[in-house]
This record gives C-alpha cells, sequence and structure tokens, in this order.
C-alpha cells in the first residue's frame, strides 16, 4: 500500500502476522489483484467472473468463504487505493 500510495493506512502500520491459514487467499488476492483492469476512474473491482475464470484457468478451487474473504479483501483494497 505505502509503495503505490506514498501512504501507509495506519491500520496497517506495525508488526502483524498473517494467519498461515489464511495465507493462500492473500496470495490470491495479489495474484489476481496484479491482473485487474482499470476502471474508468478507478480500479475495477475483482468480480465473481473474475474469480471463477481465475480458479479455472489455475485449477484452484475457492470455498464461497474464501470467494467472500476475497471480495471483502478486493473492497477494503479500492477504498484504500481510492480514497474519496
Amino acid at each position: 500500500m505505502a509503495k503505490a500510495t506514498g501512504q501507509a493506512p495506519e491500520a496497517l502500520v506495525g508488526e502483524y502476522e498473517l494467519p498461515a491459514a489464511l495465507a493462500h487467499v492473500w496470495a490470491w488476492f495479489c495474484e489476481m489483484s496484479g491482473a485487474r483492469g482499470a476502471g474508468m476512474y478507478s480500479l475495477a473491482p475483482i468480480t465473481f467472473q473474475d474469480i471463477e475464470a481465475w480458479a479455472r484457468l489455475t485449477g484452484h478451487r475457492p470455498s464461497p468463504a474464501e470467494v467472500g474473504l476475497l471480495r471483502q479483501l478486493d473492497d477494503v483494497f479500492r477504498e484504500e487505493m481510492n480514497p474519496k
């Protein structure tokens, strides 16, 4: 976040450890986020169709809960990248 915007959100400053059980979801999000398109005035969201295509192409089978986490990560990421 700091590299992209020049500022690190306060909530992300400090030492945090990603729970091992969620590391794969974060890796998936980073992979999909790097391939996202641009919207007209902001980053395009990662859609259910994007997740479905990514899963089909990579062979991953995210659970409904993991898909929900991916969408939540994307919402927070886009909000931080495109503050109003």
